[in-house]
């Protein structure tokens, strides 16, 4: 049943597609539609049956380019999930992550961004500075890092700097979540 169901699917799509070609074919050639053509960047008519496949072929690949890219990206989503949870990320971005994952592989960004939209209405501007919070502190910890690397004096006097900024945007981060 469900063979058939599927030959009948690829049957419609096949008569949709050359009744597209066909409609698109007998068109005079100053109605039909343009194509760029790739080495001049002129515009041709579309009055060939060739012509007409080719555009459709070539719309039907882009799809399938990104189609391709959100299963990259979804896969490497997962993997940040994945380190996020073993990391002790904060939960508000691990739910936006695996929000845009989801996204990603059903193919509707729409999901993504209402769902972001939902989160930030609901949760207020909290769950904006947790992520602040979180990134401030990763950075303190880079700058911490370059500043034992560093043999530079004046380098290491601006990294200083940077520190104490740094820790006193983070105090002040703390200050407004607690």
């Amino acid at each position: 049943m469900a063979l058939e169901a599927l030959k009948q699917y690829a049957q419609d799509q096949k008569q949709v597609t050359q009744a597209e070609i066909e409609k698109l074919v007998k068109k005079d050639a100053l109605k039909c539609p343009t194509s760029h053509e790739k080495a001049k960047g002129g515009i041709n008519p579309l009055i060939s049956k060739e012509n007409v496949t080719e555009a459709l072929q070539e719309r039907l690949a882009v799809g399938y380019r990104e189609q391709q890219e959100n299963i990259r990206r979804a896969k490497q989503l997962r993997a940040d999930i994945n380190k996020g949870v073993q990391a002790g990320e904060p939960i508000y971005r691990l739910l936006l992550t695996a929000i845009e994952c989801i996204s990603l592989m059903t193919g509707e960004k729409l999901f993504y961004d209402m769902n972001k939209e939902n989160l930030q209405t609901i949760y207020g501007i909290l769950g904006e500075i947790e992520i602040e919070r979180q990134e401030v502190y990763q950075r303190l910890n880079n700058l911490k890092a370059a500043y034992e690397r560093e043999e530079a004096a004046d380098a290491k006097r601006r990294i200083q700097n940077a520190i104490k900024a740094h820790e006193d945007k983070l105090n002040k981060l703390q200050c407004v979540c607690d």
